[in-house]
């Protein structure tokens, strides 16, 4: 009777850690946050550190900081230097974003974060 007490007990623990695990995934705690993508016109700051995306070339969107992120001409390869493809100060370049959102943490406030910059055809 012990050893099926202690199979039940084994038993009822990895079926809790399968339950546990099955929700963290389902809420995003386990295996990193979806990037989200995004397209429009960006509007370089001077230094080309950060951006707004725009939907049209109207006006200059939302804020993102680009510094730090991998980025591409096109279909070209990746790279990891600065600057970027984009031009400081211009407002007619079709970009693509990959976006992570970072939650706040200890205090810390959350941001969209650039992790890739696709430059595309204007």
């Amino acid at each position: 009777m012990r050893i099926t007490t202690r199979m039940g007990a084994i038993a009822v623990f990895l079926f809790g850690v399968a339950v546990g695990g099955i929700a963290a995934w389902a809420l995003g705690l386990a295996g990193g946050t979806r990037v989200q993508v995004l397209e429009g016109y960006a509007w370089a700051n001077q230094d080309g550190t950060a951006i707004g995306l725009s939907p049209d070339q109207e006006t200059p969107g939302e804020g993102y900081v680009i510094a730090g992120a991998m980025w591409r001409e096109q279909g070209g390869p990746w790279h990891d230097t600065f600057p970027t493809c984009l031009e400081p100060l211009a407002g007619d370049q079709r970009v693509r974003l990959g976006v992570l959102h970072a939650p706040p943490a200890q205090g810390a406030p959350g941001r969209p974060v650039v992790v890739w910059l696709e430059c595309l055809e204007s």
